[in-house]
C-alpha cells in the first residue's frame, strides 16, 4: 500500500480530515513566503490538537534553509514526529540537523532532469528519506506549486534512502503517477485545496483512496 503526506494543513479541521483520510504523515509549513505558514503558537495547538485524536498522522514540520534558532523553537514547541528540509541544505547540513534535533528528516530535491538524481544520491546516509519534487522555473516557493515533472524520471533512482514523489499530483492523476514513478509514498498539497491553504476534505479523502489503490 502506497503512503500519502498531506502538506500545508492549517487548522484543526484540515487535520481531522487527513486523520480521517487515514494518511500517514501531515506536514506544518514553516516558511512566511507560503500561503501555508504557520505560526509557532499554531502549530504548536495543532500539535495539542493532534494529542486529542485516537490514531493521528505522524507531523512533519517543513522548513526552508532554518536556522539553529527556528528547529529549537520548533521541537521544543511543536515536537514533530519528522523534519523536512525544503531549502539549500547540503548532507552535512542534514546530519547536523538530525543530530541536532534528534528526530528522521526527510530531504527535499527539486528534479530537473536526471542529473538532480544523481546528485540527490549524495544524501544517501544522511537523509531519512527523499522527497522528489518539480522546478518549474517561475516558481517563487520551493514547493506547493502545483506543476508536475516527468514522473518516469524516479525509474532511474539508484540512491538506498526510501522516497516520495511530490508535485503537481491531485485525486484524479495520483494513480497513474504512482505507476510510472513506482513511489511507495506520495506527497500533496495543492492538489486538494479548493484556494491556496485552504484544503478541502472531501479531496483528501479521494486522493488517499485513489493512492492507496494504486498499483505501482
Amino acid at each position: 500500500m502506497v503512503d500519502v503526506k498531506i502538506c500545508g494543513i492549517r487548522s484543526e479541521d484540515d487535520l481531522k480530515a487527513v486523520a480521517a483520510a487515514g494518511a500517514t504523515w501531515t506536514g506544518l509549513v514553516f516558511f512566511p513566503k507560503s500561503p501555508r505558514h504557520l505560526s509557532i503558537d499554531d502549530a504548536a495547538a495543532l500539535r495539542q490538537a493532534a494529542q486529542r485524536l485516537s490514531s493521528r498522522p505522524q507531523l512533519v514540520a517543513l522548513t526552508v534553509d532554518a536556522d539553529d534558532g527556528l528547529l529549537d523553537d520548533i521541537m521544543a514547541r511543536v515536537q514533530p514526529d519528522m523534519l523536512q528540509c525544503h531549502g539549500q541544505e547540503d548532507p552535512a547540513r542534514i546530519s547536523a540537523i538530525k543530530s541536532r534535533c534528534g528526530c528522521p528528516v526527510i530531504r527535499a530535491i527539486r528534479v530537473h532532469n536526471e542529473q538532480s538524481l544523481i546528485d540527490a544520491e549524495a544524501f544517501d546516509g544522511h537523509a531519512d528519506m527523499m522527497l522528489f519534487d518539480s522546478a518549474p522555473v517561475d516558481a517563487v516557493l520551493p514547493g506547493g506549486t502545483g506543476h508536475a515533472f516527468d514522473w518516469g524520471l524516479m525509474r532511474q533512482w539508484q540512491g538506498a534512502t526510501p522516497w516520495m514523489l511530490a508535485g503537481g499530483l491531485t485525486p484524479e492523476n495520483v494513480a497513474q503517477a504512482i505507476a510510472e514513478s513506482g513511489a511507495k509514498a506520495v506527497d500533496v498539497s495543492s492538489g486538494v485545496e479548493d484556494a491556496p491553504g485552504e484544503k478541502k476534505p472531501a479531496a483528501i479523502q479521494r486522493f488517499v483512496l485513489a493512492a492507496q489503490s494504486a498499483r505501482t
